[in-house]
């Protein structure tokens, strides 16, 4: 068995929700729509099948809700896609052994309500965060409790990429040029993530430690 830890669907019904509270996401939204495997479980799956017994964890792909909604749509957008995945999972169990629920970052309070509904009650096997929230980094305090509650839970965090074409190559331009924004700038930004949260000493406080 071949086991994808980290593959983006794009639920149909999500899409439609977030097209309607995010209509500027145009390019995005096309971006997604020209790659059917994303949106069709019926091109998918015939794209999976020539792998003999591969499955894929899915999650919801960029951008982060907290980027384009309110606190109230988000939250909405959050549940409307966990709910989504969480069904697409019962109903295909022998191509989707699991879900990587979504967060919306706005309001801590109720990220961590969803956050516990998605685990306890959807049967998520982890979360997905973004490498920063609105431009501020993951090392801020209040992002702890996600951290904190994930390794109560022992269940992984997922963590993608946030950066845009409005992070420039070059202080004096408006826009990155040729790509580079995620070309370049995913692995650049993904590799300061990591090191802040390491250098905050996260990992200290929540790895569980083998003990001789």
């Amino acid at each position: 068995m071949y086991i994808d830890i980290y593959t983006h669907i794009f639920p149909n019904e999500f899409y439609e929700n977030m097209s309607r509270v995010a209509p500027s996401l145009g390019n995005i939204g096309k971006r997604m729509k020209s790659v059917t495997e994303v949106h069709d479980l019926d091109a998918r799956f015939r794209a999976m099948d020539p792998f003999g017994d591969y499955r894929q964890i899915i999650s919801l792909p960029n951008p982060p809700l907290e980027d384009i909604t309110t606190p109230e749509q988000g939250i909405e957008l959050a549940r409307i896609g966990n709910d989504t995945m969480a069904e697409m999972v019962e109903k295909n169990t022998d191509r989707f052994p699991g879900f990587v629920a979504a967060l919306a970052m706005h309001s801590m309070d109720e990220t961590m309500d969803e956050l516990h509904r998605a685990v306890t009650d959807l049967g998520a096997v982890g979360v997905q965060i973004f490498t920063n929230v609105g431009g501020r980094p993951l090392d801020h305090p209040d992002y702890e409790p996600v951290f904190a509650a994930m390794a109560e839970y022992d269940l992984p965090i997922w963590m993608h990429p946030a950066r845009t074409s409005d992070m420039t190559d070059y202080a004096a331009e408006e826009k990155s040029r040729y790509e580079i924004w995620w070309a370049l700038g995913w692995p650049y930004e993904t590799s300061v993530a990591m090191v802040r949260l390491v250098l905050w000493g996260l990992f200290d406080r929540y790895i569980r430690r083998s003990r001789s």
